[in-house]
């Protein structure tokens, strides 16, 4: 437990304060949202347990993505879940160039990605191009109210901050670079597969240059305020007697950062399905799925372009098995599996042209070529249930597409 919460913790106090500052803000308005609803039988434990499991990746926290929703019925008091998660974030820079010439771009997808850049001088062709380089540890706090509006319907309301840090070890014992390159080195990958030791170990540099010329660059103990959400949920009871629950939601994103400031429209469905054993051992498994429209409203003309497509979904399937100790206490193993769609147009690959770093040698094409590809990972979870849930979360990104090699969370849930 105490290996987790130092993965949150980082020696960047100032930043530490304006976290706490905005922790207690969430809780002392959660004390004025009560509303008056049956609370009889009220139990924390409500379908999967799970905390907000969206990864720390390197575009996903400047615009709106959906944590799925996997619970069997509305909450009957105001909750309150806060999460804090821990992703180490790695790509070599890269400079990729789209030419206009239709003509051009047909040659283009006759040649294998890694031999285009030899065949074109970057200072005269004519198009666009951008720029990526991702490299440190991403800490994240994210919290939620839960407000009960009827016995079928709930509003959530939220929001989310991060801060780049190098990542050094102690204070990030499973997210710094040391780590996943001994894992890599000792388990899988291989020695150095992604080049970190050639460019060092916990840095803390984001830069990316968009395709029209608007730059993101964050550095050590740069904070970004990712913007508020609400979330409306409605729970039919349509098979709620086959033990079939389901869930509809609508949702609204509002990205408050400098570099991206805008709203975010999306929907979701979700169901899940429960299997009782006995009255102290049980399955749950969960499917659900949601799309977003990014930037739907824009509140300035230069805002990052975070991707080509305007639209993203995402697939979520959970499984899960709990019980119910002699202690009333409820433990939950879940094991989570996220797909979304790729956050550039793919079409758009087979003509881009990807120029390495010099520096670079191995697979050093990911923080551009990834973009391209559908984004993916797994998660394994553990929360125990009283007064209190509390979370705790292990993440891996087994594709390397621009998700953290890993993250861990911890989190907990309270009601009002």
């Amino acid at each position: 437990m105490l290996f987790v919460i130092f993965e949150i913790v980082e020696d960047n106090f100032s930043n530490i304060k304006l976290f706490l500052s905005i922790f207690f803000i969430t809780i002392s308005l959660a004390s004025y949202t009560q509303v008056n609803v049956d609370s009889t039988n009220y139990s924390l434990k409500n379908g999967i347990s799970k905390p907000s499991i969206l990864s720390t990746n390197t575009f996903g926290i400047f615009f709106s993505r959906l944590n799925h929703n996997f619970k069997l019925k509305p909450s009957k008091k105001t909750e309150i879940d806060i999460v804090l998660e821990s992703g180490n974030v790695w790509g070599a820079n890269v400079k990729t160039y789209l030419p206009d010439s239709e003509t051009i771009r047909n040659k283009l997808r006759t040649v294998n990605w890694y031999s285009r850049q030899f065949l074109f001088d970057e200072d005269t062709l004519k198009g666009k191009n951008y720029s990526i380089k991702t490299d440190g540890t991403i800490k994240g706090l994210r919290a939620n109210i839960t407000l009960p509006i009827h016995n079928q319907q709930e509003l959530v309301l939220g929001f989310r901050s991060f801060i780049l840090t190098e990542g050094k070890f102690p204070l990030s014992i499973f997210t710094n670079d040391a780590f996943i390159e001994f894992f890599h080195n000792n388990i899988a990958g291989g020695n150095d597969p992604f080049d970190r030791k050639v460019f060092g170990y916990n840095r803390a540099e984001v830069n990316y240059t968009d395709r029209n010329g608007n730059n993101l660059k964050l550095n050590k103990g740069s904070f970004v305020f990712g913007g508020i959400e609400a979330h409306y949920f409605y729970y039919p009871k349509l098979l709620n007697n086959r033990n079939v629950f389901i869930n509809f939601g609508a949702h609204l994103g509002t990205n408050l950062s400098q570099y991206n400031s805008s709203i975010d429209l999306g929907l979701s469905a979700a169901a899940v399905k429960k299997l009782t054993l006995n009255s102290t051992n049980q399955f749950l498994f969960g499917i659900g799925l949601n799309t977003i429209h990014k930037n739907s409203v824009e509140f300035k003309k230069n805002n990052i372009e975070f991707g080509t497509n305007n639209f993203i979904a995402s697939l979520e399937t959970d499984i899960e098995y709990n019980f119910t100790s002699k202690g009333k206490t409820n433990h939950a193993f879940g094991l989570a599996f996220y797909l979304q769609t790729s956050l550039n147009n793919k079409d758009e690959f087979n003509y881009a042209i990807l120029v390495r770093d010099e520096s670079a040698y191995n697979s050093w094409q990911h923080a551009s070529k990834h973009l391209y590809q559908n984004n993916n990972y797994w998660t394994f979870m553990y929360t125990f249930t009283r007064k209190i849930a509390t979370s705790f979360y292990l993440q891996q990104d087994f594709t390397v597409n621009n998700n953290p090699d890993i993250q861990t969370g911890v989190g907990i849930k309270f009601g009002l």
